[in-house]
């Protein structure tokens, strides 16, 4: 099937202004772009691709990251081992950032429980 972008941005849930975004940096290019008007037509293979777009959105990979996926799948012929690569990568990397987030947390208790009551301020002599 074919849709128009208007009809394709309703079934994926992507705006139309986001989906040209999308063709102009080259992560979801239309299936067919009409020479003469520059309408862009995709079809049910973009749908998959944009939904999985979505996801990897959704759990924390940037613009970039998936073009760079999308890349070495076009290059290598993957046999499921790069992708798992690809993806305990991104896992190692929010895993470092659950740690961070963690220390700052658990920082922020302390400061808590510190100042409990009191209030704090800072004195232009306390910041030189």
């Amino acid at each position: 099937m074919v849709y128009k972008i208007g009809d394709f941005a309703n079934l994926v849930n992507i705006s139309v202004r986001t989906l040209r975004y999308y063709d102009e940096i080259g992560l979801l290019k239309p299936e067919i772009v009409d020479r003469y008007t520059s309408y862009r037509y995709y079809t049910d293979d973009n749908v998959v691709e944009a939904q999985f777009i979505t996801l990897l959105k959704e759990v924390g990979f940037t613009l970039q990251e998936i073009i760079d996926y999308k890349k070495f799948l076009n290059n290598f012929d993957d046999d499921g081992e790069g992708t798992n690569q690809f993806l305990l990568k991104k896992q190692e990397q929010i895993s470092r950032q659950m740690e961070k987030l963690q220390e700052q947390y658990d920082k922020i208790n302390i400061l808590r429980k510190k100042f409990k009551g009191k209030v704090l301020t800072l004195v232009k002599e306390d910041i030189k």
